[in-house]
């Protein structure tokens, strides 16, 4: 199987949150005992989704992937010039 494999938390010597990301001619006997070997007799839950292509997404509005893309030109020639707090960071989400 040459599926990607993200095991994103792990307690008590037992898989909770694993994120497979494979083909689905990859779904086989060896992934299903994959999975029971990771997380024992836990119930689970699988939903499956194709992956979508982000830059592609962000890439639908122009005004807004070129701010982007100024943005990120920006801070790789000038650097960071301003962090933010997590309170102004909440305090934004308002």
């Amino acid at each position: 199987m040459q599926a990607y494999c993200d095991i994103l938390k792990i307690q008590g010597g037992t898989a909770m949150e694993a994120v497979y990301q494979l083909k689905p001619n990859e779904l086989n006997d060896d992934f299903l005992k994959t999975i029971k070997n990771l997380f024992g007799d836990k119930e689970v839950k699988i939903t499956i989704e194709a992956p979508h292509d982000e830059t592609a997404y962000l890439m639908q509005d122009e005004e807004y992937w070129k701010t982007l893309v100024e943005r990120y030109a920006a801070v790789k020639k000038e650097g960071v010039k301003h962090t933010l707090t997590i309170e102004e960071v909440e305090a934004m989400a308002k």
